[in-house]
């Protein structure tokens, strides 16, 4: 069976956890299919690209791919954003650029697809002994959170049990990258809608890919 090679374009480059949730999305679905993906950081280019338009053109320059993994944020507990950020990618893209694009839009933003495993949070924290209780939300309203970054930020804090300055000095960017990374099964995520619209398109996508 043929390599699948995919490239993730995100918001920021903190997004770059998504790349834990495509992986295991595509090796759950296509279990047989080999496939490698890279994350597409501009930010060592002379003139690093700022319109979406440019970005897709230097992530097959520098990141070649078979299919494009774009990241946008919803920014709102709305449903009808997802539509609207898919329409705002399309409008940005070529068609042959879009006929390999699939859009990751996370109601409300990417952390709300990490809100669901409290092991993976102690882990990630530093501290699996955690002996406390992990308040998460209900994975089926996690979609109504105003904040999850916040949310997670807290939680991973919290878990850590550091104080004072150690606090002060905890790395939590890395931290909700490692959450992402002691996540051995996303299927939780198949009861959040932006999730299911993701997957959805991902099949399209890569049931052409395979059969062209």
């Amino acid at each position: 069976m043929k390599e699948l090679k995919y490239t993730l374009i995100a918001d920021g480059s903190s997004d770059k956890t998504l790349l834990q949730i495509i992986k295991w999305s595509l090796d759950d679905l296509y279990p047989k299919l080999p496939n490698e993906g890279m994350f597409a950081d501009f930010r060592s280019l002379p003139k690093p690209p700022k319109e979406l338009k440019h970005k897709v053109k230097s992530a097959l320059k520098y990141y070649p791919y078979d299919i494009l993994f774009i990241h946008r944020d919803a920014e709102k507990n709305d449903f009808k954003m997802i539509k609207r950020r898919i329409a705002e990618i399309r409008k940005e893209l070529q068609d042959d650029e879009f006929s390999k694009t699939i859009c990751v839009i996370p109601i409300k933003m990417m952390e709300s697809w990490l809100l669901f495993d409290s092991e993976a949070i102690k882990k990630a924290s530093g501290n699996r002994n955690y002996k406390g209780i992990i308040n998460l939300p209900s994975i089926k309203k996690v979609e109504n959170e105003n904040q999850p970054k916040i949310v997670l930020h807290d939680l991973l804090k919290e878990a850590s049990g550091l104080k004072g300055r150690n606090l002060k000095n905890f790395n939590i960017d890395k931290a909700v990258h490692l959450v992402a990374e002691n996540i051995e099964d996303f299927s939780a995520l198949r009861n959040l809608e932006a999730f299911k619209a993701f997957e959805e398109e991902l099949k399209i996508k890569i049931d052409y890919f395979l059969n062209k």
